[in-house]
């Protein structure tokens, strides 16, 4: 089988700069690292850059046969960032890993994640969306979470207490990432991830990851905190059997009715009496060896490399002609 891996490197490679460019993006050692595990596994591999010369990149990989895009870009610039490589796959007709362009959207936008958890039943915070520190203010209750509706790594996260320091979180936030705000209920309590890798009847849950805040109820993981100085991960996470089960088999279904692919990852917080609430969704969760995907991988019993070979595997079980 050969294997094209899309990631983004240069970003500089685009027709226009469109403002504000995307900050999510692998290390070369992580794409090196997945590399290797592939082609020790058998693959043949080859790595692309999912910038203005991806098309190129496809029509000489693909000149030479049948095979899948592993992709692992998260865009450059623009609206749902998530999409753009996957889309440009769609319409081409190439096969690749991973969420549509759908999937990727929904699990991207906070606040349509949000509507569609309340839809179906999926706890989740109460939540309100400003598009300008002077909309009116008055039903939100403290403390609360302010972020932008269609970023990632925690970018812009802030917690704030009161009217003032929501005016200028909101005001801070449009002028940075030029984009509408979700205000959240901030839970007081702990905060959880769920692994999820498969489709249908195979989808696994990997076993609940925690981030030990050192029981700091307040906590919550900055993208300082994810870049510099990561929060200790507990896997699996102590709490009961229940409580367990409870986020993974909401966490199959957040997955199932998003429409997500081949693995995906949801944040999760409890409160202090015990409830849970759905926060958000990562479609394109981060596969390096540190992040919390691989963590709850190998609790799981997963080793890096069978994580990488059932990513894969999955896709290409999606694809009859591959396997054929």
């Amino acid at each position: 089988m050969r294997v094209l891996i899309v990631y983004n490197k240069d970003s500089s490679k685009v027709i226009f700069r469109t403002g504000r460019q995307v900050k999510e993006i692998y290390s070369e050692k992580t794409i090196k690292k997945i590399a290797d595990v592939l082609k020790k596994t058998g693959y043949y591999v080859e790595i692309a850059d999912g910038n203005i010369e991806i098309i190129e990149s496809l029509k000489k990989f693909f000149s030479k046969g049948e095979g899948i895009v592993f992709n692992l870009s998260y865009g450059i610039q623009g609206e749902d960032r998530y999409a753009h490589i996957p889309g440009l796959l769609e319409m081409l007709g190439v096969p690749y890993t991973g969420s549509t362009p759908e999937g990727h959207t929904l699990a991207l936008n906070k606040v349509v994640t949000k509507i569609i958890f309340k839809h179906y039943g999926i706890p989740t915070p109460d939540f309100w969306v400003f598009s300008s520190e002077e909309d009116d203010l008055s039903m939100v209750e403290f403390p609360v979470i302010v972020k932008p509706i269609k970023e990632a790594l925690s970018l812009g996260i802030k917690v704030v207490y009161n009217k003032d320091q929501l005016k200028n979180a909101i005001k801070e936030i449009i002028s940075e990432f030029k984009q509408a705000v979700i205000v959240e209920k901030f839970i007081i309590g702990r905060e959880f991830s769920v692994g999820l890798l498969g489709n249908g009847e195979n989808l696994i849950a990997f076993p609940v990851l925690e981030f030990d805040f050192e029981g700091d109820m307040k906590a919550i993981q900055t993208t300082f905190l994810k870049k510099h100085k990561p929060v200790k991960k507990i896997c699996p996470a102590n709490i009961t059997e229940k409580e367990a089960y409870l986020m993974q088999k909401l966490s199959k279904k957040v997955f199932n009715i998003l429409g997500l692919r081949d693995y995906a990852r949801t944040d999760i917080r409890m409160d202090i009496e015990g409830n849970i609430y759905f926060l958000e969704v990562n479609s394109q969760a981060s596969l390096g060896e540190t992040g919390s995907f691989f963590q709850g991988a190998r609790a799981y019993g997963f080793s890096y490399t069978e994580m990488i070979q059932n990513i894969l595997k999955t896709a290409i079980e999606r694809y009859p002609f591959l396997e054929d």
